[in-house]
């Protein structure tokens, strides 16, 4: 077992399973750090910004926020792990 990838499963399991994840975790980093004002002065936001836009930006267009809580975040994160579900199982084994 490599990194919590079965044994049954190949590299393009471990690729889905940890690139969603690295997305996953930069849209709660961003989430974070919108809730103590962090902007995009820094690099390392700027960079986040970068990876999350794409699956945030639609979504805010249709829902805004609602105070302080940005639900297109929690849209996104649902989002998101359904699709890592749902290409995780569809993948056949040994892949």
């Amino acid at each position: 077992m490599f990194f919590g990838i079965p044994p049954d499963h190949g590299i393009v399991y471990g690729i889905i399973l940890y690139g969603t994840g690295a997305v996953i975790i930069a849209m709660f980093v961003r989430v974070i750090a919108s809730w103590f004002r962090i902007d995009e002065r820094y690099a390392f936001i700027r960079f986040l910004a970068r990876m999350t836009d794409s699956f945030i930006v639609p979504i805010r267009r249709i829902i805004r926020p609602v105070g302080i809580i940005d639900i297109a975040f929690f849209i996104g994160f649902f989002l998101v792990i359904t699709m890592q579900r749902l290409l995780l199982q569809s993948l056949p084994s040994g892949w």
